[in-house]
């Protein structure tokens, strides 16, 4: 069984997909990617290096955002052979509309809207609220 580890770095509106390594020893792989958040986020302990590494080597995957902007999402997928189980292998996957639509709705529930819709400056579709 091998593991490739791989990196995906956001910043802002660009996006940089890296593969660090690949190797047969699963917590070989966890290191790499540990070793690659430490480089990242250059106010990490060695606890919590420790923990990540842990949580890589479990759970083979790790997403830490800065703020906003800046975004570290570390992933080791296991390939058995020359090709994953079933085919394929979900190396990278992009979820910034569904952030912005989740912040949207969110802004728009701590304001007070009751109302929906699908485009800017498109019908009004109206949530009734009413007393009980």
């Amino acid at each position: 069984m091998n593991y490739i580890v791989t990196k995906l770095v956001t910043e802002g509106e660009t996006q940089e997909f890296s593969i660090l390594g690949v190797t047969e020893d699963k917590q070989r792989a966890a290191e790499i990617a540990a070793a690659t958040y430490k480089a990242y986020n250059k106010n990490a302990s060695f606890q919590n290096v420790e923990m990540i590494t842990e949580w890589l080597a479990t759970r083979m995957k790790h997403s830490f955002r800065r703020d906003k902007e800046h975004r570290l999402q570390l992933a080791i997928t296991p390939i058995d052979g020359e090709t994953p189980e079933g085919g394929s292998a979900l190396v990278y996957s992009a979820s910034k509309e569904q952030d912005e639509l989740m912040r949207k709705m969110s802004e728009a529930l701590f304001e007070g809207s009751h109302t929906a819709q699908r485009k800017p400056n498109g019908p009004a579709v109206s949530c009734p609220m009413t007393e009980e």
